[in-house]
Order: structure tokens, then C-alpha cells, then sequence
């Protein structure tokens, strides 16, 4: 589901969220301003307070935090739910994202493979079939309906502290996922 930060107007997309177990989850950057948040449902537009997101762990500059946000939405159904395991190198996963293209805001599905190196602070590096840019942060990443991630951070960003690994060069369709054990982590029990 696309975010906004105002209800009715599509040119204040903020970035891609998804729902799983009553939560609508999403990066933490993408919820970078201190306001109500709007998400929409097909046609309709609900309201995301500020100081309900969980536990909204933006980084800055003098600390690492992880890049996920929760809000809970109890009623709000959604056919996907959180892998057991997190997705291991090769494996051929699915990204589902919102974007602004010159055609104005559209759903975007692209397959993606997770690479081989592994970070330990809770992020994989995916490859994209198509490229994928602002927009897609908060994205699932998914097979059979399982979520194995988040998208977090892609090449455009260079060294924004705490999104994800730093300091590495990332090729034309790569990206950073942040992973669903970690997003267990921050689920209330």
C-alpha cells in the first residue's frame, strides 16, 4: 500500500508499505517527519498517527538503529505473513512496490535474487530484474505469499547513516533488505 503525508494527493507519496498480523509495516526513513501519515486502501484513505508507529526506529547520525516501523491496524486483513526463516543466498524472491513514474503512481512487480554476501546487523542485498528507486523503501519482498524482507536502502542513497551496511558500492539494481527476523524482533508479543 502507498503512504502519503496528505490524505487525497498522490504527489506526496512517501513510500510502499504492507500489512501481516494486524501491523502495516514499512523503512523507518520513509516516515521521516514528525505528522499523521495517510495510507491508501484502494480507494480509501486512512489516517496513520505519528505516535502510534512502533517502534519507529529511524537512525541518525550518532547512533545505528534499524530501518522498520510498525502501526497497528487490527482490522485491516492481508493474505501475507512473515517467513519463518530468512531468505538464504540464490534464493528467487519477488518485490512488490509502489513508485512515481512519469505516468504517475503505479504498482510495480519485479523478481529479485538474494546475493550471496550476508551482513550481520539484520540486512540482505538483493538484485532486482527491473530497477527499482524512491518509493519502494517499506516494500515487501516475497515468496508464496511469505515476506522475507523490507526494502531499505537501493544506490541512490550513498552514506546515510544507519539504513543499512555502508561503506559498499552498490551495483545499478541492488539494494538492501532489511530481514524478517529482525522485523520479528520488533513485533509486541
Amino acid at each position: 500500500m502507498p503512504i502519503f503525508r496528505q490524505c487525497g494527493d498522490e504527489r506526496s507519496f512517501a513510500g510502499t508499505a504492507f500489512c501481516v498480523d494486524g501491523y502495516l509495516i514499512t523503512a523507518g526513513h520513509v516516515l521521516n517527519k514528525v505528522q499523521t501519515y495517510y495510507v491508501r486502501n484502494g480507494s480509501d484513505w486512512h489516517p496513520l498517527q505519528h505516535e502510534l508507529w512502533i517502534p519507529r526506529q529511524f537512525p541518525d547520525a550518532d547512533k545505528r538503529g534499524y530501518d522498520v516501523a510498525l502501526y497497528p491496524i487490527p482490522d485491516l486483513q492481508s493474505p501475507l505473513s512473515l517467513a519463518e526463516e530468512d531468505a538464504e543466498p540464490l534464493d528467487e524472491l519477488e518485490v512488490i512496490c509502489w513508485q512515481w513514474l512519469p505516468q504517475g503512481l503505479q504498482q510495480v512487480f519485479t523478481q529479485c535474487l538474494v546475493l550471496k554476501e550476508q551482513d550481520e546487523e539484520g540486512y540482505q542485498r538483493i538484485s532486482t530484474v527491473d530497477r527499482i528507486t524512491h518509493g519502494s523503501s517499506g516494500c515487501p519482498v516475497i515468496s508464496d505469499g511469505k515476506v522475507y524482507g523490507i526494502v531499505t536502502m537501493g544506490r541512490d542513497h550513498v552514506d546515510t547513516a544507519g539504513m543499512a551496511p555502508l561503506n559498499r558500492h552498490l551495483e545499478q539494481n541492488t539494494c538492501w533488505i532489511f530481514k524478517t527476523s529482525h522485523i520479528r524482533r520488533f513485533l509486541p508479543r
